[in-house]
């Protein structure tokens, strides 16, 4: 996967947040709905306890355990790829 601006990581941070709020899961389950690396998933998770404190680390189950197949090709727009549904 290519690499995210700092842009494309705030807005996938805020979508968590948003999903979050209206009680889709909790953060861990939720970064783990989006394909990215690892590296990717930190910085997102940066980006929600700057903006929210109450989301704590200990707070959060740790998603690295989270299977990604991420099958579309690289010319798939970034929001496509990231913001697609998993199928478990």
């Amino acid at each position: 996967m290519a690499a995210l601006t700092e842009a494309q990581l705030r807005i996938c941070a805020h979508a968590c947040i948003t999903r979050y709020d209206r009680g889709e899961g909790d953060v861990a389950t939720i970064i783990g709905s989006y394909v990215l690396d690892e590296q990717q998933r930190d910085e997102v998770m940066e980006i929600i306890i700057s903006k929210r404190s109450d989301l704590v680390p200990g707070n959060v189950e740790d998603s690295s355990s989270v299977e990604i197949s991420n099958t579309q090709p690289e010319t798939v727009k970034w929001y496509s790829s990231i913001f697609r549904k998993k199928t478990v």
